[in-house]
């Protein structure tokens, strides 16, 4: 839905770039939630039959977009679907009838069957749209703490690290919770734009993170350098954000 939102302001802003230049900042928002919210589909275990029916729609749909009209490298985004591919995804053709049972998530997926704002009370995920541009743009304006996430990453890769294949089913989900709690803070670190040294140092050492954890699932560390880029582009806007630590571009 928010990735919805996003091009429906790309849309405008082509028809009258000078009255929406003021407005960047809704732009951003919408690209960090439309992003996190693919990120997570792809990066969560789906726990339904729903989740797995809106993982494989997603998969299908970027699959059938790269190599050409996206915005991320093709590779990088061959290697965050291949995980979500391993499970059958493949075999759901978009387009096509649509599976007994599946009808409303295929309307929520399409962004045809969302709740209003507000309709969701503090039960469920929030939904943004266009027409509230201040909520997000003081939503952008108060971004997270990144060294903190940074912290609590590390922290969990700790966990990771001391627990051993042979303590059972729960060891293991342990191990892969810790792990996609890990990488889940990776991702919002890459995401958001870096406006102090602090987060740049963040930024930086998620990204020699992913890249020193070869033993990781591919998949969780393409989608981590697929936020990491988002949060990059969206840095090179303006002068506002920093890019650069001591001559490394980030």
């Amino acid at each position: 839905m928010h990735a919805q939102q996003y091009e429906s302001f790309l849309t405008l802003a082509e028809a009258d770039p000078s009255a929406l230049e003021d407005r960047i900042d809704t732009a951003n928002a919408l690209a960090i939630l439309a992003h996190a919210g693919e990120i997570a589909v792809l990066l969560v275990p789906p726990g339904s039959p729903e989740d797995r029916f809106g993982r494989a729609m997603l998969s299908k749909e970027r699959a059938r977009q790269y190599p050409g009209a996206g915005v991320h490298d093709s590779e990088l985004m061959a290697r965050a679907l291949r995980r979500s591919f391993s499970d059958g995804s493949p075999r759901l053709v978009i387009g096509a009838r649509i599976p007994p049972g599946m009808q409303g998530a295929a309307r929520r997926f399409r962004g045809t069957d969302l709740p209003q704002p507000g309709e969701q009370g503090g039960a469920s995920p929030g939904v943004h749209h266009l027409e509230h541009a201040p909520s997000l743009e003081a939503w952008f304006n108060d971004p997270p703490d990144l060294a903190a996430l940074l912290n609590e990453a590390h922290e969990l890769f700790a966990r990771v690290a001391v627990w051993e294949p042979d303590q059972g089913p729960f060891g293991y989900g342990a191990k892969r919770g810790a792990l996609i709690l890990a990488y889940a803070k990776l991702c919002r670190i890459g995401l958001w734009p870096a406006r102090i040294r602090a987060d740049l140092v963040a930024k930086m050492e998620a990204e020699r993170l992913v890249s020193e954890r070869a033993g990781d699932p591919d998949a969780m560390r393409a989608l981590a350098e697929i936020a990491l880029g988002v949060g990059n582009r969206i840095a090179r806007q303006s002068g506002r954000f920093l890019t650069c630590l001591g001559g490394v571009e980030l």
